[in-house]
């Protein structure tokens, strides 16, 4: 008994050991807020439905403890006195002491307010939004995408976090990245970003780290304080060009695909404010008469491998799959079935035909077949599919169909068509006439990153701009080669607004100064937006009216 004894000392003391050298408070506290102490990741909330939205916080206790017990509160007011909901909770290390409360009960297009107890401390106190359950006149979402924390500094949305009349954030993924320091990262930033783990995610420990250091963040956690999120995952949740049985930034040296596929599922699960445990992403998340929100996953539920060359004949195979037939079926269903206005698709990657191999000549290194074969991770690598969806909308007449994208870093707005570059028969009319928008059978509005590079830092800022301004214009030889894309910005970060009305769905693009430094500074640049069954794009003078009625902030 004593020989078991002196082992459980020495395991004691390994363990706690190994907890002063983790990430921590006593290990990186330049990092950790300590007047926020034992909620360092502040608050945040979810997945707003009429009835129940999601709140969630994380505990950090000083030394590890078996359970953590404590209770929330839910108030109509920032000042905690009109309680309407309240609670317990228990959190442990299996949890990674997260707490996720799906608070149930509640009013339909409803400000709210909440916070947790625990350890004899409170957290910060956030602002949450039930979605509407019937009519409704005005709905306006903050769109964003691709946040690299060492690629510069989280000003956009610090920008989103100053506007009170949002009924919530979408977020199209890239969240995180699963790089190790420098792999992914502004060089000229030197050590003022610098991710932690410092080598690349593989572990359970290693992707609640990443998490950790990202929504320590003080304009991140500020932008979960004020607003719900409603999230999906990208690739780099799990690893770059992540596809349903792997990823290109994986390898057999790194250990199992399933097993790290597992344990990023459940991290996201546990650090961010959606329903469920995270197994399958794909939702629809109703807002009334005016809209619903299709989400989808083009990554993990059942995308096959990637194909990078536009010359094999297997890239163009009708069974060929970005969605996988269950969420293919799915989405087709929802799309007929809805019966509100506007059907807004959540899409990580572009949906609309990219060309880009005339650009070749500009980008040093590539012909252009390979140029075009580079960008087969979005639908062009699986346009059978997208084939099947185009002809789904123009079959059974399904107007209003809006999708939202990220992934891309850049900015684009496009008509979406069937072959928009290409004549049915010669002489006679295309299948697409982009001057009136014919032929177009719904829009789509492309997000700008947070921060992770775009064309502007890898070419350089003037290359990328003559590139843009000859993507959608006709070439010597007289043809557009994109007459469907009608706005499109290379080298700015930011973010959009989706302003949704009976009349239209608008997006306006607003860009931060900079990201090499904290900034307060940003811009409206251009809006873009389709009219009640147009089902194409007008451009708009002016950004769309703030709500009426703005909503009382959460207390910094």
């Amino acid at each position: 008994m004593r020989c078991l004894f002196l082992i459980y000392c020495l395991l004691k003391s390994y363990v706690m050991a190994t907890a002063q050298t983790a990430f921590s408070p006593t290990t990186y506290p330049h990092l950790f807020e300590q007047s926020l102490k034992p909620f360092y990741h502040g608050v945040a909330s979810g997945d707003p439905l009429a009835d129940r939205v999601i709140i969630w916080t994380k505990i950090t206790p000083a030394t590890p403890a078996k359970t953590i017990k404590g209770q929330w509160q839910m108030a109509t007011d920032p000042a905690m006195k009109n309680l309407v909901k309240t609670g317990k909770f228990n959190t442990n290390a299996a949890k990674n002491y997260t707490v996720k409360i799906d608070v149930l009960g509640l009013q339909a297009g409803t400000t709210y307010y909440y916070q947790f107890m625990a350890l004899g401390a409170k957290s910060l106190v956030g602002r949450t939004q039930t979605a509407p359950n019937q009519a409704c006149e005005h709905l306006r979402f903050a769109v964003v995408s691709c946040s690299n924390y060492e690629a510069g500094y989280f000003n956009a949305y610090a920008k989103i976090a100053q506007r009170h009349d949002l009924d919530a954030v979408i977020h199209l993924g890239d969240y995180i990245y699963e790089y190790g320091q420098g792999g992914y990262a502004d060089s000229t930033l030197k050590d003022q970003r610098k991710v932690q783990p410092k080598h690349e995610i593989l572990s359970l420990e290693d992707y609640r780290t990443r998490y950790s250091i990202y929504r320590l963040d003080k304009d991140l956690r500020s932008v979960h304080q004020q607003h719900p999120f409603i999230v999906v995952w990208d690739d780099h949740e799990t690893a770059n060009d992540s596809y349903k049985g792997g990823a290109e930034n994986h390898s057999d040296s790194e250990g199992s695909w399933a097993n790290r596929h597992a344990i990023a599922r459940q991290v996201y699960a546990e650090w961010l404010p959606i329903r469920g445990e995270a197994q399958s992403i794909y939702r629809k998340i109703n807002y009334g008469n005016l809209a619903d929100l299709i989400l989808l996953d083009t990554r993990l539920e059942g995308r096959e491998k990637q194909i990078k060359d536009i010359k094999d004949t297997q890239l163009y195979a009708e069974n060929r799959t970005i969605l996988g037939v269950n969420q293919r079926e799915w989405f087709l269903k929802e799309l007929k079935s809805s019966q509100a206005q506007w059907k807004i698709v959540g899409n990580q990657v572009i949906f609309a035909e990219f060309n880009i191999g005339w650009a070749a000549a500009a980008i040093p290194g590539y012909t252009a077949e390979q140029l075009e074969s580079r960008f087969l991770d979005i639908w062009d690598g699986y346009p059978a599919e997208r084939t099947k969806i185009i002809d789904f909308l123009k079959t059974n007449q399904i107007n209003n169909v809006v999708f939202l994208t990220g992934d891309f870093h850049t900015t684009f707005a496009f008509d979406i068509a069937q072959r928009p570059t290409v004549w049915s028969e010669k002489g006679k009319q295309p299948d697409y006439l982009p001057e009136t928008g014919v032929g177009s059978v719904a829009v789509e509005f492309v997000s700008p990153s947070i921060t992770s590079g775009n064309f502007g830092e890898q070419l350089g800022e003037m290359r990328a701009k003559m590139l843009e301004y000859q993507m959608n214009k006709p070439l010597p030889n007289g043809i557009n080669p994109n007459p469907h894309m009608k706005y499109a910005d290379l080298t700015r970060h930011g973010y959009y607004i989706l302003d949704l009305t009976k009349q239209k769905a608008q997006a306006d693009w607003y860009f931060v100064d900079t990201i090499k430094q904290v900034s307060d500074n940003e811009v409206f640049t251009e809006a873009w937006f389709t009219n009640d069954k147009d089902n194409h794009l007008q451009k708009s003078a002016t950004p769309s009216a703030n709500k009426k009625q703005s909503k009382v902030p959460a207390p910094k």
